[in-house]
């Protein structure tokens, strides 16, 4: 059976809606970006000047084109030039503790990459004397510019949608919030009275997953949409081809398709039912091809044409959490302490070509490419640490440090990222023009 080289791409699509909703209001659209895919040859094409944005930093040169049919051996170690730039890392201006030493301190040993437990609660008085790591993050050129306080428990969305200044998250404690981002302020508190279990964008439109139900509303138009056809908690959302799907603790998959309509932009396709026999938890879309996550150990790939289930991974042995399509590969993670790469065979079928063994449990992947437009791959582990790899080598380059596990990691434009922790901790981080992977 042949096989589509998975890749990422965005097919996002306008919708000429009209109606106001009350938590709507200040949802201002600004000028709007266009989203990151593979025929982009660039980093997004239009800027808004963001509160949060990085200053300075090099233009990411064009991406070159790989002609080669075969999928790069990842997990070996290649020559990947890797010059250190002056560290930019620093702590937002709302918060107690001042991050002002990184990884380029004059002390290159090894404590030096372990983050000091007292400066991390903030009550550290051994000041430059300190063994350990007074930094947030270790990566040349990344730094957190922004802590955004008010969500008490797991966030399990974060998204900013084009076309808005506003950015999106949304919690286990019940609300979702929305932050100005040229203030960093939360301008509305929205009590769900429900759980919600995910939370995306594409084009001008959010979705948020909850029990029984999707909720959409455009961030241009106002229009707010109630979509049904869901059984179960939404866990993982995702769009791909033009279609909307949600999957469920029940372990179906909702299926919408977008349309012209301006009264039903949203048409209920089908259930993907009797596939997955648990909560599905991730979604990824490459080339034609749909791949699904869940807690029963399997990634189901589905062809987006027919939405029929072509083939079942297994090669996990526990809840598959997150996953990444690079290249001509399929990165998946496990609470069963494992990465794998997937790429395909000689006989078309997907196999693991590498397996990463960690220490601690994968929580989430995402990737994007550095100032120096070479791939790299951010990897949340539940020790409150997230790794900082090269792709295809995995060699490591840094780290990010929290205070707890981060659940949640969320790509935005020109080199913004995203994370949001089981505690309710949301940080901004930026990536000298960094681009999506």
């Amino acid at each position: 059976m042949n096989y589509e080289a998975p890749r990422r791409y965005s097919q996002g699509r306008h919708y000429g809606v009209k109606r106001q909703q009350d938590f709507a209001a200040d949802v201002v659209s600004r000028g709007p970006y266009g989203p990151y895919d593979n025929t982009m040859k660039g980093p997004y094409k239009r800027s808004r000047n963001l509160v949060w944005k990085a200053p300075g930093g090099n233009r990411p040169k064009q991406n070159e084109v790989n002609g080669s049919t075969k999928p790069p051996v990842l997990g070996t170690r290649c020559s990947v030039s890797n010059q250190p730039r002056k560290n930019s890392v620093y702590g937002p201006k709302s918060s107690p503790i001042s991050d002002t030493r990184g990884c380029g301190s004059r002390d290159n040993s090894s404590t030096k990459k372990i983050v000091c437990k007292y400066w991390k609660a903030g009550n550290c008085n051994r000041g430059e004397q300190c063994q350990f790591l007074h930094s947030w993050s270790c990566f040349p050129g990344l730094a957190m510019v922004a802590a955004l306080e008010g969500h008490t428990k797991d966030i399990k969305g974060i998204t900013l949608p084009q076309g808005s200044d506003k950015l999106f998250s949304v919690s286990c404690d019940g609300t979702l919030r929305i932050w100005d981002c040229h203030t960093g302020q939360c301008v509305h508190t929205i009590n769900l009275q429900a759980e919600a279990g995910s939370l995306i964008s594409e084009g001008p439109w959010v979705f948020l997953g909850l029990q029984n139900a999707v909720k959409a509303f455009n961030v241009q138009t106002s229009k707010d949409l109630h979509l049904d056809g869901v059984v179960g908690q939404v866990h993982a959302m995702t769009v791909a081809n033009g279609m909307l799907f949600a999957g469920t603790s029940s372990g179906s998959i909702s299926v919408w398709k977008a349309t012209d309509s301006e009264s039903d932009p949203f048409k209920y396709l089908t259930s993907l039912e009797g596939h997955h026999s648990g909560e599905v938890t991730c979604f990824v879309a490459g080339g034609q091809l749909l791949y699904s996550g869940s807690v029963d150990k399997t990634i189901k790939v589905w062809d987006l044409n027919t939405l029929q289930c072509i083939t079942t991974l297994k090669q996990h042995i526990n809840t598959v959490t997150s996953l990444l399509c690079w290249d001509k590969c399929l990165i998946s993670s496990s609470l069963d302490k494992t990465i794998n790469v997937w790429a395909c065979s000689d006989n078309g079928s997907l196999k693991v070509t590498h397996t990463r063994r960690q220490q601690q449990s994968v929580h989430a992947l995402c990737g994007m490419h550095d100032a120096e437009a070479k791939p790299i791959i951010f990897c949340s582990y539940q020790n409150e640490t997230v790794g900082i790899f090269d792709l295809p080598s995995f060699e490591e380059r840094g780290k990010i440090f929290s205070t707890d596990t981060i659940s949640t990691l969320t790509v935005g434009p020109d080199g913004l990222l995203f994370s949001g922790d089981k505690s309710g901790n949301l940080r901004v981080w930026s990536l000298a023009a960094g681009t999506k992977v």
